[in-house]
C-alpha cells in the first residue's frame, strides 16, 4: 500500500445514483469472483512532469525499457487464422510479424530482412513464405531460412540463418509479445487478470468491429483518457442522465508480483452530479434505448413498455439484455449479474493492454506509440461478442483504419459508442498541446487521489522499468 490512503474519500453518490459498492449490493444475481474482490493497494503521490508525454529522451527511454523489455498486447488469435497468416505489430519504430506457425502454434518474427534490413510485411497477409520484395530471399513461416536466391555467393548463410524472434505467449485469445528473451513469463505480467476473468473467456468471443485511430497527441496522454471517468460530465455531457461517474469504483490490486487497476463505472443510473434531477428510472429508461440503439432497429423493438412497470430499473434493463441477446445471438447470459450486462469494466495491462469484463461495454484498447514522434500515437479498439457456437465462429471483421483528422462518426458499424469516441479523441490533441506551453512552475500533473489513481499507477509502473527498480 502506498501512503496516499489516508483520509480518502472513495467517490461521491447521491439517492438515485448510489455507489458502486452499494449498486454491487442490491444485484438481482450472485456476483462473480471478480465483482466481489477489493483493490489493496494506493499508488503513492508522485511528481509527474508534462514533459514525460512529449520529451524524445524520455519516450526513448520508453522504448529502451518498456516497449522492448514488456509484455504487450499484439493482436489475436482470430485475426490470423490460417497457418501462414500473419499480422504487423508495429510499436514506434520496432516491427514484427505475428505469424501462425502451426495449427496452434505462433511466432513473432522481427520485420527485417537480414540480407539488407528490408520490411517484409507491410501488411497483413498469409501463404507458406516470408518473401522479401527487394531481392526475393525465403522464409519458412517458422523463421527457418527456405531458399536464398544466388546462393552461391552468400557462403556465410546456412540454415542456422533464422529470422531473430520476440518470445509470444497467448492468454484469453490474446497474443502477447515481449521482445526481451530473459523476461519473466507472461503470467507474471498478467495480474490478477487470470483469475477475474476465468468466467468470462475472451477466447470464447470474436472481434465484431475492429479500428485504429492516429491521434496526434502521446500514448500516455491517451490511455489517461480511458483510466478515469472524472471527465465524463464534461466531456460526454449527453450521457449523464443515464450513467455515473464520481460514483465509479476504482481498485488496484497487488497480488505480490504485478499491479492491476480497474473502474467500474455504472450505467442505468444518472450522474451524482446531477443532484437527483434525474431520477433512477429516468436513467434505466434512457440506458435501455441506448442499449438498443447500439444493437440496432430489431433490439429497439424489443424494448419493454416502460408506463407498466413503475419501478423499472436496472434490474429490469439487465434483464432485457439477457433476453436480447439471447434472442439475436443465441447466448445463454441468464446467470450473468446485472452489474456485468450494464456496466463499463475496464483492466489495464500497462504499458498497452485494455481489457473489458462483462456485456455493458466489451471492448478491448491497445494503445501505442506512432514512429519516432512522442506527439503522436495509434489507439485501436475492438468490439468483441460472445461465439455462442465455437464450430460456427464468425470470422473476426477487418481493420478499419482512420487517419488523423478522420472520426469513429465515418463508421456506422460502431453506432452509438462512435460519437463517444469521437469526444474523447477531441481533447487529446489540445491536451498534447497545453502540455507543451504549460508555466515551467506549473509543469506537473495534478491528480486527483481516488479517481485518477490508475494514471498515477500507470506512470509508476513506467518509472519503475525505467529506473530498472
Amino acid at each position: 500500500m502506498g501512503d496516499n490512503s489516508e483520509g480518502l474519500i472513495e467517490g461521491y453518490g447521491t439517492k438515485e445514483s448510489p455507489l458502486v459498492k452499494d449498486l454491487l449490493a442490491s444485484d438481482s444475481r450472485p456476483l462473480s469472483y471478480a465483482l466481489q474482490q477489493e483493490g489493496n493497494y494506493r499508488p503513492a503521490p508522485a511528481k509527474i512532469p508534462f514533459s514525460t508525454y512529449y520529451d524524445k529522451d524520455y519516450a526513448e527511454q520508453e522504448m529502451e525499457h518498456v516497449w522492448k523489455k514488456c509484455w504487450q498486447f499484439a493482436c489475436r488469435e482470430e485475426d490470423i487464422p490460417n497457418v501462414g497468416d500473419r499480422y504487423v505489430y508495429d510499436v514506434g519504430p520496432l516491427s514484427f510479424i505475428i505469424i501462425r506457425s502451426g495449427e496452434n502454434e505462433f511466432k513473432a518474427l522481427y520485420n527485417a530482412c537480414l540480407h539488407r534490413g528490408t520490411r517484409l510485411c507491410s501488411a497483413h497477409s498469409g501463404g507458406d513464405e516470408i518473401r522479401c520484395p527487394f531481392h526475393g530471399w525465403q522464409w519458412h513461416v517458422d523463421g527457418s531460412v527456405k531458399e536464398i536466391p544466388g546462393q552461391w555467393d552468400f557462403p556465410q548463410v546456412d540454415e542456422t540463418f533464422r529470422l531473430p524472434e520476440a518470445q509470444i505467449a497467448s492468454w484469453g485469445g490474446c497474443l502477447f509479445i515481449n521482445p526481451d528473451q530473459d523476461a519473466a513469463p507472461l503470467e507474471d505480467s498478467l495480474g490478477v487478470l487470470k483469475e477475474h476473468f476465468e468466467h468470462f473467456d475472451m477466447g470464447k468471443r470474436f472481434t465484431l468491429v475492429k479500428t485504429a485511430k492516429k491521434i496526434r497527441a502521446n500514448w500516455k496522454n491517451v490511455w489517461a483518457a480511458f483510466l478515469e471517468a472524472y471527465h465524463v460530465a464534461e466531456t460526454h455531457f449527453d450521457a449523464v442522465d443515464f450513467n455515473g461517474d464520481a460514483n465509479t469504483k476504482y481498485d488496484i490490486f497487488d497480488n505480490g508480483v504485478t499491479k492491476t487497476g480497474r473502474l467500474i463505472t455504472p450505467a442505468a443510473v444518472p450522474s451524482p452530479g446531477l443532484n437527483d434531477a434525474v431520477t433512477a428510472r429516468e436513467a434505466a429508461i434512457e440506458a435501455a434505448k441506448s442499449f438498443a440503439n447500439a444493437l440496432g432497429p430489431a433490439a429497439e423493438d424489443t424494448l419493454p413498455d416502460f408506463d407498466k412497470i413503475p419501478d423499472f430499473g436496472r434490474k429490469h434493463v439487465a434483464e432485457w439484455r439477457r433476453e436480447t441477446m439471447k434472442a439475436m445471438l443465441g447466448v445463454d447470459l441468464s446467470e450473468v449479474s446485472d452489474s456485468e450486462m450494464l456496466d463499463a469494466t475496464q483492466y489495464d495491462m500497462f504499458p498497452n493492454f485494455g481489457a473489458w469484463l462483462g456485456e455493458g461495454l466489451p471492448l478491448m484498447y491497445q494503445f501505442l506509440p506512432l514512429g519516432d514522434d512522442p506527439n503522436e500515437s495509434l489507439f485501436v479498439v475492438r468490439l468483441l461478442a460472445p461465439v455462442a457456437d465455437e464450430n460456427q465462429r464468425p470470422p473476426a471483421a477487418p481493420m478499419t483504419e482512420l487517419d488523423f483528422d478522420e472520426f469513429f462518426e465515418s463508421l456506422p458499424q460502431w453506432g452509438r459508442i462512435a460519437h463517444v469516441f469521437d469526444q474523447d479523441m477531441s481533447n487529446l490533441p489540445i491536451i498534447q498541446k497545453g502540455m507543451r506551453s504549460a508555466a515551467k512552475e506549473r509543469s506537473d500533473l495534478v491528480l486527483g487521489r481516488y479517481q485518477e489513481q490508475r494514471i498515477a499507477l500507470m506512470h509508476e509502473f513506467l518509472e519503475a522499468q525505467i529506473c530498472g527498480k
